[in-house]
């Protein structure tokens, strides 16, 4: 009882200190939200109307249908194309500047030819090749329709339902937020005492200096638990997220053990460097690199080969390839597998802050404070 009182205590001063050093959570909130932004405004947070001029100089009734079919043309979420009216000369231009991602001219002749004109920015990148992807997508419906494909085919998505890009990169900052803000605000507290010089008190507590270690965890994941709430009511009033009650519990529940080993390795990483300006920086490239190669930004099967090799062994990427699919729906529970992993994190977790304050009392007795 004593040992929980102990614990209690702990975490109601960790609490009082992060009230008063408020520069302390500054980095769990801050990192983030400039993540998610950056996200959405560099990579577009939209859906999949790319913006694209079509100009119809036959004005045919099959060119008509035609222009129907690309009208009509999209994807899970929204159309594939936002037309912008404009005519050849402005839509050429327009297309050569790359503020269009492609221009559709059907010429005079195409009821006699069978012909339309493309024109992009930049045929190498991406995006102009998922666009002209899209075309050929359109034009295989269009020609289904008319009865001139022989061969048809039916597009299938690998999820029945599919999610906005500025949605995914919002849940993906949740659970940024959940493992960085353990990590770093467990290493922070455990700095503090270093900084203002009390590990001495800490030490010699009567019930051990591992309850203080509890009390930091039992703190850093109920703040970042808290903090966590921000990117994601953002995410749902402006990002297009959709929040499944049942899903979210079940991800909020099932990182607990995964946040109490992060924030054993902060522990640990506090009682090695001590010092807020060698921690910080370093756990904040951990989760900014976390979330570009680990699944944050893009699925790890998106990534380019070395980036998939290195996701491979980089043990916190599985906070984003195991945790996104639920949070979006595309999964409703956890293998028996990660399940296991998700068990072990926790108990490294206590693992690392045994050692990290095994460490302390080390360093105590034979260096002194």
């Amino acid at each position: 009882m004593k040992k929980w009182q102990a614990i209690l205590a702990v975490h109601n001063r960790n609490m009082k200190i992060l009230t008063r050093q408020k520069q302390m959570l500054i980095q769990p909130i801050i990192v983030p939200l400039v993540l998610l932004f950056l996200m959405v405004v560099v990579f577009g947070g939209g859906g999949d109307d790319w913006p694209v001029a079509i100009v119809n100089e036959s004005n045919s009734l099959e060119s008509q249908e035609l222009m129907e079919a690309f009208k009509d043309s999209e994807s899970n979420i929204t159309p594939y194309f936002d037309f912008i009216e404009m005519n050849s000369y402005e839509a050429k231009k327009k297309g050569s500047e790359g503020r269009l991602h492609l221009f559709i001219k059907l010429p005079a002749d195409f009821v006699e030819n069978k012909n339309i004109e493309l024109k992009t920015y930049n045929i190498n990148s991406d995006a102009m090749k998922n666009v002209r992807l899209r075309v050929e997508h359109t034009l295989n419906d269009y020609m289904e329709k008319q009865g001139a494909l022989k061969v048809t085919s039916q597009q299938v998505t690998a999820q029945p339902n599919d999610v906005w890009r500025s949605a995914f990169y919002g849940g993906s900052s949740v659970l940024l937020t959940l493992f960085l803000g353990s990590m770093i605000i467990a290493a922070n507290l455990h700095a503090f005492d270093y900084e203002n010089r009390t590990i001495k008190e800490i030490t010699l507590t009567p019930t051990g200096s591992i309850m203080a270690g509890f009390g930091i965890i039992l703190t850093s994941v109920f703040v970042s638990l808290i903090l966590s709430l921000i990117p994601l009511t953002l995410s749902i009033l402006f990002l297009h997220f959709d929040f499944y009650f049942y899903n979210t519990l079940l991800v909020y529940l099932s990182i607990v053990p995964i946040l109490i080993g992060c924030a054993g390795i902060g522990l640990f990483l506090g009682a090695y460097f001590k010092q807020y300006r060698v921690l910080q920086p370093l756990i904040i490239l951990i989760g900014i690199g976390t979330y570009i190669i680990g699944g944050g930004f893009a699925g790890v099967n998106m990534l380019m080969p070395l980036a998939r090799e290195i996701a491979d062994i980089w043990v916190f990427s599985v906070i984003f390839e195991w945790f996104n699919p639920v949070l979006h729906n595309f999964a409703t529970s956890f293998s028996f597998s990660q399940c296991t992993f998700i068990f072990l994190a926790g108990v490294l977790g206590f693992l690392l802050t045994f050692i990290a304050y095994r460490f302390q009392i080390r360093k105590s007795i034979f260096g002194g404070q």
